[in-house]
Order: structure tokens, then sequence, then C-alpha cells
């Protein structure tokens, strides 16, 4: 029989990237091109669940501190309203005795926390913007020079606390202490659970304004600012509440 030399060329298709025929080529990005835009975000999505879930521990925090102090006022209207049987006088009688409160030094205290709170947020909203440029990789311009707002806050913190101390020495050098009796006992117990809750998130804000000097990154810097800066507003309007209390519900 005869032979058939002749060869069939078997048209090949070309490879497509990726890895072999029939794959979808990998993409790095638009058009062809990687603009690095994936990398970012991967970078700052960590960032952002660190926030997060500052701000709901936040949340969770404040709801517990609302649910305390009210409970803690419901107290303080009901022993001012409500008498006692005292069995020596065979009659009912208040354990509520009044004494003056130094509402000129309280409302001093509360100008002072509402500046601390006003310079606060200045600097959250100042280091949000700087986070924004960083991310685009470029320097904020500069067109003002910038206070140290958040030092100011801290400062402001501070004073508003030496100012508690003043009133409450104030109030010991006129006779009324903590183990008094019922008026004075819960006026000592709502300002000093104010202050010691205040002093939590004082500490947070001075760690922040010293992270230049602890070599603390500015990503961490912005994120504790951001989250205090919730608690911090929110300090200042129950101190607005525990005030308007205690200048309303007097004997």
């Amino acid at each position: 029989m005869p032979i058939i030399g002749d060869r069939i060329e078997v048209e090949r298709k070309p490879k497509l990237g990726g890895g072999g025929p029939g794959k979808t080529p990998h993409r790095r990005g638009f058009g062809g091109g990687d603009d690095g835009d994936h990398d970012r975000h991967d970078d700052f999505s960590p960032s952002r669940q660190r926030l997060r879930r500052g701000r709901i521990g936040v949340a969770i925090g404040i709801v517990c501190v609302t649910c305390l102090f009210l409970g803690l006022a419901m107290v303080y209207v009901f022993r001012l309203i409500t008498p006692h049987w005292d069995p020596d006088a065979h009659k009912e009688v208040y354990g509520w005795t009044p004494f003056a409160l130094p509402y000129v030094q309280l409302c001093i205290n509360t100008a002072i926390l509402l500046m601390s709170s006003f310079a606060l947020e200045v600097a959250r909203r100042g280091m949000e913007r700087k986070m924004e440029f960083s991310a685009l990789g470029i320097l904020p311009p500069k067109l003002t020079p910038d206070l140290p707002w958040l030092s100011i806050s801290v400062a402001f913190g501070f004073s508003f606390l030496a100012g508690q101390i003043w009133v409450w020495n104030n109030l010991r050098s006129q006779g009324v202490f903590l183990s008094g009796n019922t008026g004075s006992s819960l006026f000592y117990l709502l300002t000093g659970l104010h202050a010691v809750h205040l002093l939590g998130g004082l500490v947070v804000l001075l760690y922040a304004s010293c992270g230049n000097w602890l070599r603390v990154r500015f990503e961490s810097q912005r994120i504790a600012v951001d989250v205090t800066a919730w608690y911090w507003h929110y300090m200042a309007v129950l101190w607005l509440g525990i005030f308007a209390l205690l200048y309303f519900a007097r004997p």
C-alpha cells in the first residue's frame, strides 16, 4: 500500500494569561494596569475595623453608665420627697437636711467642661482630615497655624476635676460631709462617680496627646481620640443633667 507522507498541521490556539486555555486571565487593575487601590483598601480596612469595635464598646459603656446614673437620680428624687418614721420623735421626718450648694463654682466647672468638649471635637476633626490626606499620600495644607486642641482639651479636663475638688472642700468647710445626711451623701456620690468616669476618659486623652513622645502611630492616636470624643461629649451632657437635677430637685 502507498505510504502517505503528508503531515496535517493542527492549529493551536494561543494560551490565555492566567494559566491555560479556558481560564480567565488575572487582571490587576482596570484596563490592564494596577493603580494600587486594592492594596490601599487592604491597608486601611484594619483601621476601620478597630474604629468600629471601639465605637461599639463605647456605646455599650455609655448605656451602662446611663443606667447607673438614672438609678441614682431616681433614688435622689425618691429620698427627697419621701419621709421616714423616726421612733424617737414618734413622727415622720425627712432625712434631707438642706445645705447651700456653691452654684457659682458649679457653673464655672460646667463652662470649663463644655470648652473641653469643644476643643476635643476640633482636635478630632483635625486628625480626621490629616488621616484623609495621608491616605492620598499628600500633606494637608496649612493655611493657619494649628493650635494644640487636644492638649487644650486635656488641660480643661484637669481643670474641671480641680474645680470639683474645690467644690468638695468648700462643702466640707461648711460642715457638709459624705456621711452627714441623705442630701450630702447623694451629692458626693453623683459628683464623685461622674469625676471617676471622667478621669477614665482623661487618661486615654492624655495617652493620645503624648503619643509623639511615646512613639505611638498616628493611626492609633486618631482612633483613641475619635472613640474617646464620643465618651467625652457624653460626659459633658451627663454633667448638665446632674447639674440640672441638683438645681431643680432641692428642698
